[in-house]
């Protein structure tokens, strides 16, 4: 009795041993430089031409530049995390002024942020590097 006991768990543990491995889900990674290409939005911005670009580091850090309308670029930097279950990145400024979460998707060449308010939805566009006529023009 006590043999066919052993045999019966031997027997299963081989089932539980051989499972196949499921597949790891791919850590989102934003990793590098974007450039805003389009942005949707359900409140009214007023007109001005907006350009952004962003920079990720893997350490877990950022740059962002921001242009409204004509003149210089603004520098905006701080860290920021990524939430892989929720697929939501954060953040804070380098004043401690919290960020996000935003809705995060991405892939190679893009990257999409939508707010957890939902009032509009940003999509980059991956670039090599964030061009010097954006970082040497800045306040």
């Amino acid at each position: 009795m006590m043999k066919k006991f052993l045999i019966a768990v031997a027997f299963a543990t081989l089932f539980v041993a051989c499972k196949p491995k499921q597949p790891d889900t791919p850590k989102l990674d934003v990793t590098g430089s974007w450039e805003l290409s389009s942005v949707s939005t359900k409140v009214n911005v007023g007109g001005e031409q907006v350009s952004v670009y962003l920079n990720f580091t893997a350490e877990g850090t950022f740059k962002l530049y921001q242009k409204i309308g004509a003149g210089r670029y603004t520098l905006f930097s701080g860290s920021y995390t990524i939430d892989q279950d929720l697929k939501q990145i954060s953040g804070a400024y380098s004043s401690n002024t919290a960020w996000g979460p935003y809705a995060l998707e991405c892939s190679e060449t893009t990257l999409v942020l939508t707010p957890v308010n939902g009032l509009e939805t940003d999509t980059y566009t991956h670039i090599d590097a964030i061009p010097e006529s954006v970082t040497g023009n800045i306040y």
